[in-house]
């Protein structure tokens, strides 16, 4: 008979396995079905992620809601203008990024196929270092916890100036319901899809200048759905399968209009 701490290791074992395997299979899948495109959109997907998202909007964050200021007291102060700018900010710095990786390294990659892989690059790297890494830090953390008979043995390890830290956040994740990591990684599912969907929008503004309105529609849907992240992260919205549902509405929107996009390109952008 499993305990709960089994149960919550076997759901964030499911949520691992999507987050680090769907990018994998969604790739090797891609590559199969349009043999002949190359990898490098992959690659430079996955590193437009890493520096606008994780570097230069870390940087801004820092200036605007960490670094004592009147600004970061303000944003921090106030719950919708705190919301506006952390679904802005993600918009605008991953949507950029996008934009600026069509029109530089990947401005002779001009078949519509190089949108699809860049999106899995981006979405991809993220689900893996988003949720995969969070979630396999959590099994080790919930396995050691377990090793050493509980919360107690496992605080007992650690420097005493950070023991009240530590206590806090091994009783939440071990409070937090299981079913929650479960929902972790559906979320990946949808999010990938987000992102290729938005890869196409973007593609079709930088290769195509009369479509160029597809880049500003692509920062206000991102920071639309990020909207709903960032009210439950502030606990204005308080039920995650609320939030996740309305999550997947918005993708399902955004994938749909992306595929009439694409399918309306040529094979090959001017």
């Amino acid at each position: 008979m499993m305990d709960g701490l089994w149960v919550t290791i076997m759901d964030m074992g499911i949520a691992l396995a999507i987050a680090l395997l769907l990018p994998i299979v969604l790739l090797v899948v891609w590559m199969k079905r349009n043999r002949g495109i190359k990898m490098s959109p992959f690659w430079a997907g996955a590193a437009v992620f890493v520096i606008f998202s994780l570097f230069l909007e870390q940087i801004l964050h820092y200036f605007v809601l960490i670094r004592p200021s009147e600004l970061s007291e303000f944003v921090n102060g106030n719950q919708w203008a705190f919301v506006l700018y952390g679904s802005l900010a993600a918009g605008v710095f991953e949507e950029t990024g996008r934009f600026l990786a069509f029109k530089t390294v990947l401005r002779n990659k001009k078949e519509r196929e190089n949108a699809i892989t860049y999106g899995i690059g981006h979405g991809g790297i993220e689900s893996i270092l988003v949720v995969g890494v969070s979630m396999a830090s959590s099994m080790i953390m919930i396995l050691t916890v377990r090793s050493l008979g509980g919360v107690d043995g496992y605080v007992a390890l650690v420097p005493e100036n950070t023991k009240d830290v530590v206590r806090a956040a091994v009783e939440s994740l071990l409070l937090t319901p299981s079913y929650y990591f479960v929902l972790a990684g559906i979320e990946r599912i949808a999010t990938i899809i987000f992102h290729i969907a938005l890869s196409v929008f973007v593609f079709s503004a930088a290769r195509n200048s009369a479509k160029w309105y597809f880049y500003p529609l692509a920062i206000f849907i991102h920071m639309f759905l990020d909207i709903f992240a960032v009210l439950y992260q502030r606990d204005v919205l308080g039920s995650l399968v609320v939030t996740e549902m309305m999550i997947a509405a918005i993708t399902a929107l955004t994938a749909y209009s992306a595929y009439r996009i694409y399918q309306g390109m040529p094979e090959s952008e001017n």
